[in-house]
């Protein structure tokens, strides 16, 4: 009775067995095939040498030539058939002539002699021909041709993990040298670097690469800005996000972009939809806010860029823009508003020290309430950092000649005057000197 108990369990454990691997085997589990079969030799389990056959060629369809051998000796140990050993030597040759052509390079210094061999391999449906050909490229850093290796590795067998990680490797390291020229503002060599990895993006939609081609097309659309192709760009923020509307950097960046275009109530939607998605995001409020000045809404203007400085206190921009509208009240007949821009200028200077503008504004703010040197002192500063900037120099006339210096203020309004913006007024202050000289 016993006996006949064990055979119906192990006659269960088979069927179950031997019906799984039919199971997965049809649905292209082919990796849960291989947990199957090394479950059943590391458990003894009473199988047919269909089984082991059946499993070693699924070994061999993901490239696993170790495991599609083991399993074809276990299925030799059981039925020992001809057409088992011939494929077991097939198998062994195909390893083995990889290997040898793997040696060319690695131990002869052979490179296109080892990719050579590998191409003549006429494997069918092998993707560890083409992967080794890969990895040949990349130690050779040929990195397009590596990723043109992997890429078609991937294609051929999609279930080893190792292909995908060397085409996303590759994908990687374009996308890094990107990141390098964007750094030192080579936006065109950055673009193409973006554009290559993109269009060699896995077409296999997980949530990485879905991530990742966000990721990409944002970093396309920022060089296409900086290299004023403002079109191009807004083309693939729109794309962007159709597919992503929680991509607050994206609205931001598209009315920048669209601000360029001179469409300025798109810019102002976006970089509101902008603050929808993140309350919390500066820059956008000071995009709205530098809107509501163009248009001589100052009221929504302070709004904006007040709410910017209290989410990034130290922003200098936004002080710098709210100096700028304080001064143009002053300018047009508020003259006790030039008190709050030279607050704001000075707020701005504090926490960007090289910002020369506001040092120019800062000296023209002093000049028109009659503090020569402290017009001076800050349109030298100014210069100090930039050299070539015409309205420092044009200030500094206009300090030099409050303080009585009217051959300092000539050279520098004769510096000025390099500038078409300054030319003629500058001219004008040198022509005034002159006569006042004679």
């Amino acid at each position: 009775m016993k006996i006949i108990i064990f055979l119906l369990i192990g006659y269960i454990f088979t069927n179950n067995y031997s019906d799984s691997l039919f199971i997965l085997k049809s649905n292209g589990d082919y990796l849960k095939v291989i947990d199957l079969a090394d479950d059943a030799i590391k458990k003894s389990i009473n199988l047919d040498h269909t089984f082991y056959k059946s499993a070693s060629e699924i070994a061999l369809k993901i490239d696993d030539f170790d495991k599609s051998i083991k399993y074809l000796k276990k299925a030799i140990s059981l039925e020992d058939i001809k057409s088992y050993r011939d494929e077991w030597d097939r198998i062994v040759r195909m390893r083995k002539d990889i290997e040898i052509a793997l040696k060319k390079y690695q131990e002869g210094g052979d490179y296109l002699g080892a990719v050579d061999d590998l191409k003549a391999l006429n494997f069918a449906n092998c993707g560890l021909v083409d992967y080794s050909i890969g990895k040949l490229h990349q130690q050779e850093e040929n990195y397009e041709s590596a990723l043109s290796s992997f890429k078609k590795a991937v294609q051929i067998n999609p279930f080893r993990e190792k292909y995908r990680l060397s085409m996303n490797f590759i994908i990687g390291k374009f996308i890094s040298d990107g990141d390098e020229y964007y750094s030192m503002r080579d936006f065109s060599s950055a673009k193409n670097q973006y554009m290559f990895a993109f269009n060699n993006l896995s077409s296999n939609e997980t949530e990485i690469d879905f991530q990742k081609k966000i990721a990409l097309q944002f970093k396309i659309s920022k060089a296409l800005f900086f290299l004023k192709e403002y079109s191009e760009s807004e083309k693939i923020l729109n794309q962007l996000l159709s597919l992503d509307d929680t991509h607050f950097e994206a609205f931001k960046l598209i009315g920048d972009v669209q601000k360029r275009l001179d469409k300025r109530e798109l810019a102002l939607q976006n970089y509101l939809k902008a603050i929808d998605v993140n309350q919390d995001y500066e820059k956008a409020y000071l995009a709205v806010g530098q809107i509501y000045f163009s248009e001589n809404n100052i009221e929504k203007s302070l709004e904006y860029l007040e709410k910017a400085i209290d989410l990034k206190k130290d922003y200098a921009k936004a002080y710098e823009t709210i100096g700028v509208i304080f001064q143009n009240i002053a300018d047009s007949g508020n003259s006790k508003e030039y008190t709050k821009a030279l607050y704001y200028y000075e707020q701005a200077i504090t926490y960007d020290r090289r910002n020369y503008k506001v040092m120019a504004r800062l000296s023209s703010v002093y000049n028109n309430l009659l503090k020569f040197d402290l017009a001076k002192k800050y349109a030298k500063d100014c210069i100090k950092v930039k050299r070539s900037y015409p309205d420092a120099y044009y200030e500094l006339g206009v300090a030099e000649k409050g303080l009585g210096n009217r051959i300092a203020a000539m050279e520098a309004f004769k510096n000025a005057k390099k500038s078409s913006k300054w030319r003629k007024i500058a001219q004008y202050e040198i022509d005034l000197i002159k006569k006042e000289l004679n």
